[in-house]
């Protein structure tokens, strides 16, 4: 089964601290630092493992966190072969410090370079692709890869009755509404947190936003809900999902881990609850370590959380 990500590939620079927030004056020290992949590439890596064969469209920049960015995906046997490598631009970079309590802070650095567009018809790039994911970072201006192009090839997927997933994020309180709104109107699945939900429909009431997000054309509304699990709702059930408990150590990457997991679930024919459940274990997996990328959920380690709390799943 054929999982396509649509985005400009971002690197992270986890860097672990004593505490937030920081203060003037007061200077700490780090023994750890890592470089690693991070943003679509987590829910890349996940889908991976457990099995799924996943492909990148997007682009990087032409500097060594690209180049270790694209390293690092085809070492989990992601294809990046329509990602396209930027001349004389940068990669996007996110510098994350986490302190000991597990809360971290983002500073992000746009990658700056020339835009550049789809370098293959759409016809090839969706060629067997039974899954196409795409977030709001995606569809930001700033994008290297053409941000009407990923539009474009969402659609396209939806016409093709191709199941789209698309990830609300917090890039979308930056960008042109109605651009979001056309993802969400060809998205079978639409991620978001109940903060995001909240802010973008301007409604407390997790029903009556969901509801405006079914409105705009959304057949499956995901809220992801940290700790607590995950709230799933379409026009046929409501699912509340508990979460699995563990010692939190980085939140960060959690919500993409989730988001690969829930999509190998939904490929596999495994209903709404099995699916979230796979993806609720990913995440809670992901948040046990510092760092993304490559310290994201393992197969075996997901399929074992489960087993540990008893989870079977219909034949």
């Amino acid at each position: 089964m054929k999982l396509l990500t649509i985005s400009d590939l971002c690197a992270d620079l986890v860097v672990p601290i004593d505490e937030l927030p920081l203060r003037p004056g007061k200077h700490q020290l780090s023994n750890q630092r890592l470089f690693v992949a991070g943003g679509t590439s987590n829910t890349l890596i996940v889908a991976a493992r457990l099995g799924l064969d996943t492909h990148a469209v997007g682009a990087v920049g032409d500097d060594w966190l690209g180049k270790m960015v694209l390293q690092q995906l085809r070492d989990e046997n992601v294809s990046t072969n329509h990602v396209q490598v930027v001349p004389d631009a940068t990669t996007t970079l996110s510098v994350e410090l986490v302190d000991n309590r597990a809360r971290h802070v983002f500073v992000g650095a746009l990658g700056e370079g020339t835009t550049v567009e789809l370098s293959t018809d759409i016809d090839t790039i969706l060629s067997d692709i039974e899954a196409v994911f795409c977030t709001s970072y995606a569809l930001a201006s700033h994008s290297l890869f053409s941000c009407l192009d990923s539009l474009d090839i969402l659609k396209y997927a939806h016409r093709c009755a191709v199941p789209t997933f698309f990830d609300l994020g917090p890039a979308a309180f930056s960008m042109d509404r109605e651009i979001v709104e056309q993802a969400i109107n060809v998205s079978t699945v639409v991620f978001t947190t109940m903060e995001e939900l909240i802010g973008w429909t301007g409604s407390s009431d997790k029903i009556k936003a969901t509801n405006e997000i079914f409105g705009v054309g959304a057949e499956i509304v995901v809220i992801k809900c940290g700790k607590e699990g995950c709230l799933i709702m379409s026009s046929d059930e409501d699912i509340m999902l508990d979460g699995f408990e563990v010692t939190v150590c980085d939140t960060a990457g959690a919500g993409d881990a989730f988001a690969g997991a829930f999509i190998f679930g939904y490929l596999n024919k495994y209903s709404l609850t099995e699916s979230g459940t796979i993806a609720n274990a990913a995440g809670a997996i992901t948040v046990t370590r510092v760092g993304t990328g490559p310290y994201v959920a393992q197969c075996v380690e997901i399929f074992d959380m489960l087993e540990s709390y008893g989870v079977t799943f219909s034949e």
